[in-house]
């Protein structure tokens, strides 16, 4: 076990309402340090007046020790966090970060122009962490050569980690029997350029078109910068027969309905960190259909995952065309899930402390 305590930094997590992708990876890992590490974990919250972080939600005395570690999951830059950066160089304790990805930096064109701007400067402050842990093998990989390309001296060790495929849901599911219904397909995200709802819907259009019966569910809020556009799609797609239901943000009991009658869960993402959905959808029984993204090949391996031409609507067409008219198809690729194989939150958190230990925290 570690020498002294965890210090979590929950800034902004306190505060957010949204349940995105990221919040979902700090409320897990909250959840297991809580479990294993109970008094020794602490949440803290950074305070810019002391220029360091003190104790989330009381007002005693709080100060950080030498044995203790800082680990944060946050995004964040020094005109956001102003001392931060002084914080980190100065730092008497080891500090480490999590790392999701580099989507502002690769993808400008939509992502968030506050994100675009911040992400630069942050992927460069976490060279200043005792070291990071990535959300996949690749975005370790992006990280370090953004390292190399700034010509940094010194950066600390970079650790991939296995996220867990029990986010939303305590227990798996098993497959569903087999559907002589209608299918019914699920794209769970946010609305949004970078998740291709777009293009999923482009490809479902050509089925139905082509005959093909089959229902389709989309679920997650309306990125108002990028998504306006693609929710206006799918209102005028369903006012005009086509068999679409959008469903906005929905709470765990209304998910869980959801998924106990979905067939097959479509994630037609053109980037990703990690494909934390894909994980997620397993866990609950249900195969995917994915984009052929680098972080979503890391999770294929559990089985129940097709995967597709990123981006390309028409390899999506006729790779949901196989699934739909032959059912044996897709009850073999649901079959091959392989449930018990499946990475736990527990196993991450266990995984990371291990690790703080072999490197002397």
């Amino acid at each position: 076990m570690i020498k002294g305590r965890i210090l979590y930094d929950v800034t902004k997590a306190s505060k957010q309402r949204q349940k995105s992708g990221l919040a979902r990876v700090s409320s897990c890992l909250k959840r297991e340090f809580e479990n294993l590490l109970g008094d020794a974990f602490v949440e803290v919250i950074w305070d810019e007046k002391s220029g360091t972080f003190r104790r989330r939600g009381k007002n005693s005395n709080f100060e950080i020790e030498a044995d203790d570690v800082v680990l944060t999951c946050e995004l964040f830059c020094e005109y956001e966090r102003r001392g931060m950066e002084a914080f980190l160089k100065e730092r008497q304790c080891k500090a480490y970060a999590i790392f999701h990805d580099a989507i502002p930096l690769q993808h400008p064109e939509f992502t968030w122009p506050h994100s675009v701007q911040r992400h630069p400067s942050y992927m460069k402050m976490l060279a200043l962490f005792s070291g990071v842990f990535a959300v996949s093998s690749h975005s370790a990989i992006l990280l370090e050569e953004y390292w190399e390309w700034l010509d940094l001296r010194k950066t600390p060790s970079v650790r991939s980690i296995q996220l867990g495929a029990d986010g939303i849901f305590d227990e798996p599911s098993h497959p569903k029997p087999e559907n002589n219904d209608r299918i019914q397909l699920l794209t769970l995200a946010i609305l949004e350029k970078r998740k291709g709802q777009d293009i999923a819907l482009d490809a479902a259009i050509k089925l139905w078109d082509e005959g093909l019966e089959f229902e389709y569910h989309f679920v997650g809020r309306t990125n108002p910068y990028f998504g306006k556009e693609i929710e206006g799609r799918l209102k005028k797609a369903s006012k005009r027969g086509y068999a679409i239901h959008l469903h906005g943000q929905l709470n765990d009991a209304g998910l869980q309905n959801l998924f106990s009658m979905t067939d097959l869960v479509v994630l037609p993402s053109l980037a990703e960190g990690c494909g934390l959905p894909v994980l997620e959808s397993l866990w609950k029984g249900v195969p995917t259909l994915s984009s052929s993204l680098h972080s979503v090949r890391e999770n294929a391996r559990f089985g129940g995952c097709e995967l597709f031409k990123s981006g390309n609507n028409l390899d999506l067409a006729k790779r949901l065309r196989r699934l739909i008219s032959d059912q044996e198809k897709l009850r073999k690729l649901t079959n091959s899930i392989r449930t018990d194989m499946l990475p736990r939150w527990k196993d991450t958190v266990v995984d990371m402390v291990d690790h703080l230990v072999t490197e002397g925290a």
